[in-house]
């Protein structure tokens, strides 16, 4: 059991979304009792075991539904032949399975360490992000306490972070190191890239990233810049409603509607 909880521990760390398979009612004659669990990857992979072959199959199945549905359930197995209206065993028991989904937190990697990157940081703790901050001139103690700040530039600090499908990054830099920031951040896997400025600042990022940097316009079209969802936010904390609402729209329902202030940055 105890490499079942390590590994659930690494997957996380790795960013993974997986479902964990829990016996918690055993009747009869069974291959294994309450408490066993087996992991379930996304491509279906496994780690334990909660049972024979065909207990496991039926496992399986019902974690990659819950998995696709985003939704946990309780299945029940009749160990006994198909003709008897099991599974196709020959145990004669019973068992009742529990599958959760586990997911990593959401990290949010903030460029900037400005008055709206406070204000973001602050609400997004609230709402379940994990806070990292990267500016070298940063006050950590205007922060949450469970922000990690790393007081560097964006080219050394964002190699000291973990960006994986689970990470989003917002750049908010006062415009003092817009461009290198996110030339950083493209090469990373983050889930969201957003960037503040005006549409003016914006297109010459991109167009400078484009011609001398060679980062092709399809890549550059998935930023949102300037970021956030149009809600008309003109102080620090409206402006950081607006991108943690975005934030939460691409994490929980990206093909929702709603007007993001990405400009489109489209091919020609």
């Amino acid at each position: 059991m105890k490499g079942i909880y390590q590994r659930i521990n690494e997957l996380l760390n790795e960013g993974e979304r997986f479902a964990v398979a829990t016996i918690i009612r055993s009747e009869g004659s069974s291959p294994r009792g309450a408490g066993a669990k087996m992991i379930v990857q996304n491509d279906g992979e496994t780690i334990g075991s909660v049972g024979g072959d065909c207990a496991e199959r039926g496992v399986i199945d019902a974690s990659l539904k819950a998995l696709e549905n985003g939704e946990p359930r309780t299945v029940g197995m009749e160990l006994v032949e198909e003709e008897k209206g099991g599974i196709g065993m020959k145990c004669g028991g019973e068992i009742e399975v529990s599958i959760e989904i586990l997911e990593p937190s959401p990290r949010l990697v903030l460029i900037g360490g400005g008055r709206v990157a406070i204000e973001v940081a602050k609400l997004a703790e609230q709402v379940g992000f994990e806070i990292r901050v990267i500016d070298p001139f940063v006050e950590e103690e205007s922060f949450p306490d469970t922000a990690k700040v790393i007081p560097q530039p964006v080219s050394e600090g964002i190699s000291e972070v973990e960006i994986t499908s689970q990470s989003y990054i917002v750049i908010i830099t006062r415009h003092k190191y817009d461009q290198p920031a996110l030339t950083e951040s493209l090469e990373t896997e983050a889930a969201y890239i957003g960037m503040m400025g005006s549409e003016t600042r914006v297109k010459s990022i991109f167009g400078t990233l484009e011609e001398e940097e060679g980062i092709e316009r399809e890549r550059l079209s998935e930023v949102h810049a300037p970021i956030g969802l149009e809600i008309g936010a003109e102080t620090p904390k409206e402006i950081a409603v607006s991108i943690v609402s975005e934030l939460i729209k691409e994490r929980r329902c990206p093909e929702c509607t709603g007007e993001s202030s990405k400009i489109g940055y489209k091919k020609k």
